[in-house]
């Protein structure tokens, strides 16, 4: 007999086949690896004084020149500061009207609606009212939220009670201050290349279509219609129930068109059979190429947030960007940052240390522009200042930027820029860094020391001085189950005391992120797992702990305690299958293994179970033995377990468990050979 260690590799692999791969962990939810061991993740507590209104997007954390630690949140809905634990809302006003008796009540109703002409509000916008005359028996006052817009003119909310009277017109004069709109908080389907299914019609767009009557054989071949088909040539025509020529059917071509009831298919049909009759034509709208605007609202309604010294600079996407003036106080809301700033922009940064704010995308998706150097009031390019504007060539839009080591990676949908201050007369420099890399968000990209890190789309990505693939054992795990119609939610955070990068990203199913992938970066282990949150932030001086946000607007206080906030973690690691270790001196697997004990090397807090299951051969069935209870004073555990190839589960689900595995070793001795 003989003590062998159950030596299995750090980190999660779960891309490869269990016994390929040799001893290794494939799977686990809230572990996280440290020198190659496994250990439960550190546990988080709600902050319980204020919750945030609307889904967190974005937070940031800085100290004020006079010494208070601030906290800024953006959500779809607000723009809120906590200040000396205080929570604020600094969302800046939009617009400020004085209509003269706006109110309409009913008797014993607590709906008031509300008529102003061409007010542009929508449903879930705030508007703060002010200098109310009591009407129907109630004052309205302060803020209240837009419930229903019936008309371009009218819009209701609903008071805190019912109207003692009906009243058609009343209220006076008072102010209306409209706040920025909300947003929508989570992305829609998009309508154009790459999205749904090839050759299929997109949603929201309606076909057009165009029975055809005669198709000839020739090269091209050349399709005639019953009547005016409406097509242009370079649309993509997809041909159905052709009796004859079937070789059509089911099959789109890009068509040049050659009259108004006739137009070739760019192929040639001479090989195919001859058309008898019958035939539809329909144009697939959005094929291959970009839609124009819709209703339809592709991006949710981030904010991206960077500081000008005490000040914070704050932009929510395809809208303005605005400053939070710190001298102002707390009670002050964020303004427009300047008159010139661009009239759109999907996010911004400040340049360090040029101090530049520098806007990207907007109306034109691939545009970067900045302000002068130490001035962000001007905008427009001059002999005598720094400010400009450069259209990047690759790719459809910009989707992320990450300032770095002596420059900033901008990231659009199909390449990666490098762009870095180099004074008058350019200003900014830019090169190409690497194509067909785009990062699947605007949150998803991070910079750690000098180094990039992003999720793109397929594959996570590292720049190092060079653009390169991140190898991943769990790459098809996460984006094999990401939500594709909503990865723009995706995002990323530091957590550096660990020495990890979180990527937290809705799966399929789920709108909003809730499984997360742990990237070590210093011992190259990856970890998955599942917690529902949508912004992240390191600790700092704001706080010891990480910081993060749930789409309830919770705040959470991460590495704090062992417990999910008031309630028991669960916590597990399994392993991959693989060959008992030691006894076969006549080679791997050659005679079956009889183990009868364990001696665990484990430090515990509470208790672990430990499961072990064993099998005689790969496709035969399991035995299971456990679970045992493992606590600090476990000095063995009696098996009786017999095979040729285990594997394990570690796991706790109890208040105030936590643990941190080691090597533990079994003693085992040949038995049979079946």
């Amino acid at each position: 007999m003989a003590f062998a260690k159950l030596d299995i590799k750090g980190g999660i692999v779960k891309d490869r086949p269990d016994y390929s791969s040799g001893p290794v962990w494939i799977d686990g939810d809230k572990v996280r690896f440290q020198q190659g061991l496994p250990e439960k993740l550190g546990g988080w507590k709600s902050e319980t004084g204020y919750t945030f209104t609307g889904i967190p997007s974005k937070a940031i954390t800085w100290r004020s020149l006079s010494g208070t630690d601030l906290l800024a949140v953006g959500t779809d809905k607000k723009l809120q500061l906590i200040f000396g634990d205080v929570l604020y809302d600094i969302t800046p006003i939009a617009a400020t009207t004085t209509p003269t008796n706006p109110y309409t009540t009913v008797d014993e109703d607590a709906t008031v609606t509300v008529t102003e002409a061409a007010h542009g509000a929508e449903v879930g916008d705030f508007v703060l009212l002010s200098s109310v005359t009591a009407v129907g028996g109630i004052t309205p006052d302060g803020e209240v939220e837009i419930t229903t817009v019936p008309t371009a003119n009218t819009w209701t909310f609903e008071h805190t009670g019912p109207a003692t009277s009906s009243v058609a017109s009343g209220g006076g004069s008072p102010t209306h201050k409209y706040l920025l709109g909300t947003g929508s908080p989570t992305s829609t389907k998009s309508l154009g290349w790459g999205t749904g299914a090839w050759s299929d019609p997109r949603e929201g767009f309606p076909s057009t279509t165009a029975t055809a009557n005669a198709v000839s054989d020739a090269d091209p071949g050349q399709v005639t219609t019953t009547a005016n088909h409406g097509f242009t040539t370079g649309d993509q025509i997809k041909h159905t129930n052709f009796a004859g020529m079937i070789e059509l059917n089911g099959v789109t071509h890009t068509i040049t068109v050659t009259a108004v009831t006739t137009y070739t298919l760019g192929i040639d049909t001479e090989p195919f059979a001859s058309y008898s009759s019958a035939g539809t034509a329909t144009k697939q709208f959005g094929w291959g190429t970009a839609l124009g605007a819709s209703a339809v609202n592709l991006e949710p309604a981030h904010w991206s947030f960077d500081l000008w010294g005490e000040d914070l600079i704050a932009t929510r996407r395809g809208g303005l960007t605005y400053l939070w003036d710190a001298s102002n106080g707390a009670y002050t809301r964020a303004v427009l940052l300047h008159a010139n700033v661009p009239a759109t922009a999907a996010f911004s940064i400040v340049g360090v240390p040029e101090r530049q704010v520098v806007t990207f995308g907007g109306a034109d998706p691939l545009l970067v522009q900045w302000s002068d150097e130490k001035d962000y009031t001007l905008w427009t390019a001059a002999a005598t200042n720094t400010a400009g504007a450069l259209r990047l060539d690759k790719g459809t839009k910009i989707i992320a930027a990450v300032p770095t080591r002596d420059q900033t990676i901008i990231l659009t949908d199909e390449a990666a820029f490098g762009m870095n201050f180099q004074g008058p007369p350019f200003t900014y420099g830019f090169r190409m860094l690497s194509t067909g890399c785009g990062p699947v968000s605007q949150n998803g990209a991070i910079d750690v020391n000098g180094v990039v890190f992003w999720m793109g789309c397929g594959h996570f990505y590292v720049f190092d001085g060079a653009v390169r693939i991140l190898p991943s054992p769990v790459r098809d795990h996460v984006f094999d189950n990401l939500n594709m119609e909503k990865q723009n939610l995706a995002f990323t955070g530091l957590n550096r005391q660990f020495s990890e990068i979180w990527w937290f990203y809705p799966t399929v199913g789920n709108t909003y992120p809730d499984s997360y992938v742990i990237f070590n970066y210093s011992s190259n282990e990856w970890s998955t797992g599942t917690i529902e949150r949508t912004a992240w932030l390191d600790q700092s001086e704001y706080s010891n702990y990480p910081l993060a946000l749930n789409s309830s607007g919770t705040l959470y206080y991460h590495e704090n305690g062992v417990d999910d906030d008031t309630t028991a973690m669960t916590s597990y690691v399994e392993s991959g299958v693989f060959e008992i270790p030691g006894g076969n001196t006549e080679g791997p697997g050659e005679s079956l293994l009889l183990m009868d004990k364990l001696i665990p090397d484990a430090t515990i807090t509470g208790t672990v179970d430990l499961s072990i299951y064993t099998r005689k051969y790969p496709h035969t069935s399991e035995t299971t033995k456990g679970p045992f209870v493992i606590t600090s004073s476990t000095g063995k555990v009696s098996l009786r377990a017999k095979g040729r190839q285990m594997r394990m589960k570690i796991s706790s689900d109890a208040l105030s468990d936590t643990w941190k595995w080691g090597i533990s070793r079994i003693n085992q001795r040949s038995s049979s050979k079946r």
